[in-house]
């Protein structure tokens, strides 16, 4: 069993670009209530510890706050800012490293409300609050596809757990004070049957179980059913079909007492959940969307893929920054190493049989990560070779190599040949061996004697060079505005260091006194 840790400190996000968002002074504020005492005399109740400002403690992940291209996002995120901006509030945001511990520290008086895909359970009930249900959702088990499982009904059905009672004698990772904890000893008392539920340690969330379950560390785990849909967009070797509970509610956890937050939160979502600002809100994060799909690896606070470490060590032997490699697996198969195209062309890095047998990789060993990639990158460090040796100038040897990866090294061999002929530079990318590789799809061009490769549909090719460079560009910008942000704000987007329960406790104390 994974080791406990303790109660964290809390990370205050006031220093990225003040994150204190939409405080207005052209309107009267919220901050208090005025309520009728016994004597009849009128009294003020806040609405908020700090005047003018909602403190609201959250989990760092994809569905409440995240930080992408140095601005905070995220479903909770976006709608209490929205509740912010309604009320003539400022929003500030304490990041709760340790996820076990958010109710603690809301306790102990750190925050007004703390959000976080919260579910209500009847154990939470007995200790805060929770406003109205944001939304609804499900507990799923989330579990791995063989390729044998994928391949075949019958392994599928052989390999999947269909039904709770089949968890007999399975091993369950989980977080210990999750509600996916309490409710799988609920099943094991239920239905009497025997499931090794492994509580790991409270700083590994449930987005880094996930990919535990898809990277074959471990092989159960349990999510709600909207975060399990957002994290298979990019794990598609995750099946997450098999519900394990009824349908739960998401709300937003409030201290006993503060019953006129609760009122005002309740207040305004009974206006604004069904609206259409509020569902585009909702679909932005959780809807099965292929533009959503496709961005929702820039929110993974430095992680491109599942196969970062992979590809980092595959590009430190080849002497690339893993950052253009990784644009390139992108490009080619969406980080899927199950995809094949039409024509046979299989897994991470799109490779042809023929070429995985030249570089020691058998065909059917092609929709493995690390197998795939030793074929792919064993071809890009042959074709580097092969430019090294004829180019003088190697400014541009990237894009003849990603090129040639792309359409084959004959057509690149032939554009180089027709920029000599037309007396363009041979060792120049842009605007001269590129338009004699798009003009391939011209007769007069494809039919010149210097060309021996024939018609080609240049115009792929030089999208795929484009392509690769604009996502690479963008992934420097993404991992390099994490690491500013750590060193700008003081903050780390990984799992913190963390203090010891009394002096969280302590700095509660403190909070409350300002």
């Amino acid at each position: 069993m994974m080791q406990k840790t303790s109660l964290p400190y809390l990370i205050v996000i006031s220093a990225i670009a003040t994150i204190s968002f939409w405080g207005c002074t052209e309107k009267p504020s919220d901050d208090a209530v005025v309520l009728a005492d016994n004597s009849g005399d009128s009294i003020q109740q806040p609405l908020t510890q700090v005047p003018g400002t909602l403190t609201v403690l959250m989990d760092n992940n994809m569905a409440s706050y995240y930080i992408m291209k140095g601005q905070p996002r995220g479903f909770d995120y976006d709608i209490l800012t929205w509740y912010c901006k309604d009320h003539g509030l400022s929003l500030d945001v304490k990041i709760i490293p340790d996820f076990d511990y958010i109710l603690d520290s809301l306790l102990a008086g750190n925050g007004d409300l703390a959000a976080g895909n919260l579910t209500i359970t009847g154990e939470r009930l007995r200790r805060v609050q929770f406003s109205s249900p944001l939304h609804y959702t499900r507990q799923v088990l989330v579990q791995r596809l063989t390729p044998e499982a994928r391949r075949s009904r019958a392994a599928r059905k052989e390999w999947l757990v269909d039904h709770i009672l089949e968890l007999e004698g399975r091993q369950v990772h989980v977080n210990r004070t999750t509600s996916f904890a309490e409710r799988l000893y609920n099943i094991i008392r239920e239905n009497g049957i025997q499931v090794e539920v492994v509580e790991v340690a409270s700083d590994v969330g449930y987005s880094r179980l996930i990919e535990m379950v898809a990277e074959e560390e471990i092989d159960l785990t349990v999510a709600d059913e909207n975060i399990a849909r957002m994290h298979k967009a990019f794990y598609p070797n995750l099946d997450i079909n098999t519900p394990i509970s009824l349908t739960q509610a998401i709300a937003w956890a409030v201290p006993p007492g503060n019953d006129t937050l609760l009122t005002s939160l309740n207040t305004w979502l009974e206006s604004k959940v069904n609206s259409s600002k509020y569902n585009i809100i909702y679909n932005r994060y959780f809807s099965n969307n292929p533009r959503r799909n496709e961005s929702i690896r820039e929110i993974r606070n430095g992680r491109i893929s599942a196969f970062d470490k992979m590809i980092q060590s595959e590009a430190e032997k080849m002497g690339w920054d893993w950052r253009m490699l990784a644009a390139l697996i992108h490009q080619e198969s969406r980080f899927n190493p199950d995809a094949q195209s039409p024509f046979g062309a299989t897994g991470l890095m799109q490779v042809m049989p023929n070429t995985g047998k030249r570089f020691g990789v058998e065909p059917h060993e092609l929709k493995t990560p690390s197998r795939n990639l030793e074929a792919g990158t064993g071809f890009l460090l042959w074709l580097e070779k092969y430019w090294r040796r004829k180019m003088t100038d190697t400014t541009d040897i990237k894009k003849f190599i990603l090129a040639s990866y792309n359409v084959g090294l004959g057509h690149v061999i032939d554009a180089r040949n027709l920029a000599e002929k037309y007396e363009l530079e041979t060792d120049v990318w842009y605007d001269n061996v590129e338009v004699m590789l798009e003009n391939k799809m011209l007769p007069k061009y494809y039919n010149d004697p210097v060309v021996e490769h024939g018609y080609c549909r240049g115009k792929e090719p030089v999208n795929y060079v484009r392509g690769i460079l604009r996502t690479y560009n963008y992934y420097v910008e993404f991992t390099d505005n994490n690491q500013a942000i750590e060193e700008i704000a003081g903050i780390s987007l990984r799992p913190p260091q963390i203090l010891p329960p009394h002096e969280a406790i302590l700095e509660g104390e403190v909070n409350k006194g300002l």
